[in-house]
């Protein structure tokens, strides 16, 4: 089902904000008037295809987001973001030995928490 307007012009502003983007900023890597991303922002038109595309790219967030509305509580590398990119940052500095080690352990620590946690039940 795709979203409204009004809830895509939403999901654009929580990006632009989120990504700790400005409206002018945004308004000039689209190549657009600082207006016409306003427009998008508050919904009274709808961005053409390739401007929702581009958001989408600048922001990190899947282009389905915007179209769709699916919920996105799974998406970490939207919502964990900076903790991914500390974590890159800190991996890339261990010798590859050590990263290996670390990526192995972290693995085995998540595939343990996701075995230990309740499926959710459908009432």
């Amino acid at each position: 089902m795709v979203i409204s307007t009004a809830h895509m012009a939403q999901r654009i502003r929580e990006a632009r904000e989120f990504s700790k983007i400005t409206q002018v900023e945004m308004a000039q890597r689209l190549n657009v008037a600082r207006q016409t991303y306003l427009d998008m922002e508050s919904g009274k038109t709808d961005p053409k295809i390739l401007a929702l595309v581009t958001i989408a790219e600048i922001t990190g967030r899947p282009f389905n987001w915007f179209v769709h509305g699916e919920s996105d509580e799974r998406d970490i590398a939207f919502t964990h973001r900076d903790d991914l990119a500390a974590l890159t940052s800190l991996l890339s500095q261990l010798p590859q030995v050590a990263r290996q080690t670390v990526m192995d352990n972290a693995l085995s620590i998540a595939e343990y928490v996701v075995s230990m946690t309740p499926e959710p039940r459908n009432e």
